[in-house]
């Protein structure tokens, strides 16, 4: 290396031994100390080396690697005081000190920026506080898992126990439709395995006629979120027959109005279903004499009247004045007897009607088609009807809503009081599903005791007008034909409103209808 300006020891330079006049004692505690400080800056950078192996998460690597730079040139500025002692590189030296210097700037300015950041760092005791508050958290946890895991453990434990006690099949489904929970009821009735039952298992047990409308009954209410109700047959593994039971269920939702669940029952109904078709049977045949009697009677209501005229004609003029009350008070009987005929009639017609003649109705106009047929009656009771419709239009069929229209109408006009003019408001809208109609007037009201009876067969409270008693009974059939209901609120005196509620719109609960195997 001699020659070089960067490592040159010529006699331009002299060693450091010669200021200490070589006096051993100075020169060697300089060598010694020196070496000493040298180690211990190398072995800095050592240990830092092993924090930024072992700490993965420390964030200052880059400041770790700038402070070791600066120690490595502290240590070797040490060496170079070693050995400038005997050796003057002094050159080098100066370099080695240059860098150290840079580095002890950036090393200096880092940690002044650094250092609040620093300071946030927990200390070793607070570490340890942070430490035995979470460890305290965690068992406090721990415990309240424990506590709230009895309590599910006994809610679960009393919800299979009062599900098991009662006579209904219960079970439950996820938000998708699939069944995952039946109660002990279930599996004693089906003879079903648990596995056998989850999921669509159920549909292995059900009767061949309802399964496909069943399965697509449940998989609408599961696409729609609407509440789910069929009647279908369960087979019976004890004997192979098959029961009918009314299936049910209502989803339970979140705060967002999202399904989490599906909750339900399938309730046994074998014996009022055979009672039911016992019924039907009955009225289908009571239906079929009221068809046959109406139909029969008219001919001799016919010859009947005919005779009368012929009587009428040879009663001699004597007696003129008294046949002729004789004659006008059997004409108002057989009038009576032709509109109770007339009346049975329309209970049949009304029965065996199909829904083929639906359309869009207006009730609007079909009030005032009653106005113009009923101009006399309207003008001598001095009514006026008020309208305050809503829902104007309704899918219908116009012969039945003249039906159920006509009749309230008509009553309200007939039950009038004598001394006050005939008030009626017919209203409109829809309500929780229905299309309510409502029917208010001011006439003679309706005692209490009355109210239920009033919609049966030939039941009349007043007499003051003529009538056969059919014609709230006409209204009721009508409405219930489509799954409606009609009711009255009344008070004698006071007027009386009638309310008819009828399924709305009434194509989607006819399709519903249809979709139920009814």
């Amino acid at each position: 290396m001699e020659g070089s300006p960067f490592f040159s020891f010529d006699s331009a330079f002299m060693p450091h031994g010669h200021c200490y006049y070589w006096e051993p004692f100075i020169l060697w505690s300089q060598a010694i100390t020196n070496s000493i400080i040298a180690l211990a800056y190398f072995a800095i950078p050592i240990s830092l080396v092993q924090i930024v192996r072992r700490r993965n998460d420390f964030r200052y690597t880059w400041m770790l690697v700038l402070f070791a730079i600066f120690i490595l040139g502290c240590g070797a500025t040490h060496v170079m005081d070693v050995i400038n002692i005997w050796t003057p590189f002094y050159y080098t030296d100066v370099i080695i000190r240059m860098i150290t210097a840079l580095a002890s700037i950036g090393t200096a300015i880092i940690f002044i920026l650094i250092t609040p950041k620093l300071i946030l760092i927990p200390s070793a005791e607070k570490w340890k506080a942070v430490n035995l508050e979470l460890s305290n958290y965690t068992n406090n946890l721990e415990n309240e898992v424990e506590l709230r895991t009895a309590e599910l453990t006994e809610n679960i434990a009393t919800m299979n126990f009062l599900t098991d006690t009662i006579p209904q099949m219960v079970w439950t489904a996820n938000k998708n439709g699939e069944l995952d929970y039946y109660n002990k009821n279930w599996y004693a009735y089906t003879g079903l395995s648990e596995k056998e039952s989850m999921a669509y298992g159920w549909q292995t047990v059900i009767h061949p006629d309802e399964k496909q409308a069943l399965t697509e009954r449940w998989n609408y209410s599961v696409k729609t979120s609407e509440n789910f109700q069929f009647e279908f047959r369960i087979k019976n593994a004890r004997d192979g027959s098959y029961r009918w039971h009314l299936g049910r269920a209502h989803p339970m939702r979140d705060e967002n109005n999202e399904v989490l669940k599906w909750f339900g029952t399938a309730t046994d109904i074998h014996d009022q279903k055979e009672k039911s078709d016992e019924v039907r049977k009955v009225n289908k045949e009571l239906d079929q004499f009221i068809y046959t009697a109406s139909h029969d009677l008219k001919a001799p209501v016919a010859n009947l009247e005919g005779l009368m005229q012929l009587v009428e004609q040879r009663c001699d003029k004597e007696n003129q004045e008294e046949n002729r009350t004789l004659y006008a008070m059997m004409n108002k009987q057989v009038n009576r007897l032709k509109l109770i005929i007339h009346d049975l009639s329309d209970v049949g017609q009304i029965k065996k009607a199909s829904r083929d003649d639906f359309e869009n109705v207006n009730l609007r106009t079909m009030v005032n088609d009653f106005v113009q047929s009923n101009v006399d009656k309207i003008d001598e009771s001095e009514t006026s009807i008020q309208l305050d419709l809503n829902e104007e239009v309704i899918y219908f069929s116009p012969q039945h809503l003249q039906i159920i229209l006509f009749n309230l109408l008509d009553n309200a006009i007939k039950y009038t009081k004598y001394a006050n003019k005939s008030q009626i408001k017919v209203t409109t809208a829809i309500d929780d599903g229905y299309w309510v109609m409502k029917v208010e007037d001011n006439g003679i009201g309706i005692n209490e005791e009355h109210q239920l009876k009033i919609f049966d067969m030939f039941q009349r409270f007043s007499h003051h007008k003529d009538g056969t008693g059919m014609g709230l009974y006409i209204v009721k059939t009508t409405v219930e034909k489509y799954k409606g209901c009609v009711s009255v609120e009344s008070e004698a005196g006071q007027g009386s409103t009638f309310i008819v509620s009828l399924p709305a719109p009434l194509l989607k609960a006819e399709n519903q209808y249809k979709n139920n195997g009814k």
